[in-house]
């Protein structure tokens, strides 16, 4: 008994100790568009009805005697009104969020309601952390210049532009919505259900487009005459000119859209 008693006051220290470790701003909205502009996240979607912003404290934070009172601001006329280095405003639908210091303490971790849209811009080439999206149902919008970027388990319509980072890309579920993904010299790398239905393009100008022997990609308009094997289940269609290949995936549905100009783009099954 005195063990169980002990097993259950050690989980409910633990689970106390893991939130005290975390600084949390809460905000009550369950629809409309989260805009993001910092330099990196992970945003991650859950079945709530608040936005809810999390940074890690530091093991042993310095207290600056001088700022009691005051709070942080930048040139921008952006102010820390969180506590997390963030400025969160409301206009409209719209909530928008802009980093006041732009190298944060720690990783900004995000939950997002289910019905909330999410854009990401970060043009820095200073400051940038990596990217994760993860199981979010609605609407994604990504630009950005050096973010490495992961996509996991999302199925809403999305569009994604990176300059200089790669995107990877994993869907567990059907694709409900048109879907870009476009790099100009990183890698797009995507991995699909073996029975998703698609209209697929795939396009690169310097690079190599492979996918999946599983996928049976049924080409419309042949890039190369010649198809030749690449290994791990995976074939490449290639060569120069033949740069570009549009077709059916299971006799065709959501569109989705995978470019590399300078890098290879790889379409795999999950």
């Amino acid at each position: 008994m005195m063990k169980k008693q002990f097993t259950v006051l050690f989980s409910l220290l633990v689970i106390a100790v893991s939130a005290s470790a975390q600084k949390e701003y809460k905000l009550s909205k369950s629809s409309g568009q989260l805009n993001l502009k910092v330099a990196g996240a992970i945003v991650e979607g859950y079945n709530g009805n608040e936005i809810i912003f999390s940074l890690p404290k530091a093991k042993n934070e310095a207290v600056d005697e001088r700022a009691k009172g005051l709070r942080v601001i930048n040139g921008s006329g952006f102010v820390d009104n969180t506590g997390l280095g963030l400025d969160i405003s409301e206009k409209g639908n719209e909530i928008n969020v802009n980093a006041v210091s732009k190298d944060m303490d720690g990783i900004l971790s995000i939950k997002v309601p289910q019905n909330v849209k999410v854009s990401f811009v970060n043009q820095s080439n200073i400051y940038q952390d990596e990217i994760i999206l993860k199981n979010l149902k609605s609407e994604i919008e990504v630009s950005t210049s050096y973010n490495k970027i992961k996509l996991e388990n999302n199925s809403g319509p999305m569009n994604v532009k990176s300059l200089y980072g790669s995107v990877d890309a994993v869907f567990s579920e059907a694709i409900k919505g048109p879907v870009s993904i476009v790099s100009v010299y990183g890698h797009v790398d995507v991995s699909l259900p073996v029975g998703v239905k698609a209209n697929v393009e795939l396009s690169t100008s310097y690079g190599k487009l492979y996918a999946a022997d599983e996928l049976k990609i049924a080409i419309n308009k042949p890039a190369s005459k010649e198809t030749t094997g690449a290994g791990f289940g995976l074939a490449v269609y290639g060569g120069r000119g033949a740069d570009e290949i549009k077709g059916k995936i299971n006799g065709g549905g959501a569109d989705l859209i995978l470019k590399s100009n300078y890098e290879k783009v790889y379409l795999r099954v999950k």
